[in-house]
């Protein structure tokens, strides 16, 4: 960037010097012109030059401007140039380097993303699973308890039924035993109370005891 910027200065302070050599040149036609009236045809050729002709003064001239052109601008322009496209680089420098570091970041949030997607995803999975265990304990778990309640009401059950059969059998031999007396008192005709049907279970069984020594 610099040389072009040098290329340009050279080509233009160059262009100043052939704009001032041509003017030069016109104005020199303008006064051979003006004094042809003077020249003869003889030493006309002498008076006139080429314009297209090579002219070392001119060329010394536009090198000499060219060169105070350059120290004029190296001493005062050219350093604010410099610094200024000094600070343009540096600048864009900084920008592509923030550039960068921005697509790094983007780079890095997105990784961190999906990385918190991935492990958002696994913590749903293991939710899921661990629902699924519960609801396979606790259907385990009622089951278990509904088998405990029916075991407890079935052997509940059983004891219930074992109490009424006993208060049946006693409520029975109760009732045969009434009977019994009953009977017994309309054949011997006597009235047997308690106390006379527990003598005569007392007598029956001395009886039954005497019979069974007699038999030994």
């Amino acid at each position: 960037m610099l040389t072009r910027l040098w290329l340009a200065m050279t080509v233009a302070v160059v262009a100043v010097g052939l704009t001032t050599g041509s003017g030069t040149t016109a104005a020199a036609a303008e006064d051979h012109g003006g004094e042809h009236h003077e020249l003869g045809h003889g030493n006309a050729s002498d008076s006139l030059e080429s314009p297209a002709a090579f002219r070392t003064d001119l060329a010394i001239y536009t090198f000499a401007v060219f060169l105070l052109l350059l120290a004029i601008l190296s001493a005062t322009a050219w350093p604010k140039i410099s610094a200024a496209m000094t600070e343009r680089e540096n600048r864009i420098a900084a920008d592509l380097a923030s550039a960068a570091a921005k697509h790094e970041e983007a780079k890095r949030l997105l990784a961190e993303h999906e990385a918190k997607l991935a492990q958002s995803a696994d913590e749903v999975r293991e939710m899921l699973d661990e629902a699924r265990r519960d609801a396979e304990s606790t259907k385990e778990q009622i089951v278990s308890e509904a088998r405990a309640a029916a075991e407890q009401e079935r052997n509940r059950a059983i004891r219930d039924i074992e109490i009424a059969k006993d208060d049946a059998l006693q409520t029975l031999a109760q009732r045969s035993g009434n009977l019994a007396v009953d009977l017994a008192g309309k054949v011997i005709g006597q009235t047997i109370t308690p106390d006379r049907h527990a003598a005569l279970i007392r007598e029956g069984l001395a009886q039954l005891g005497q019979t069974g020594m007699n038999a030994n």
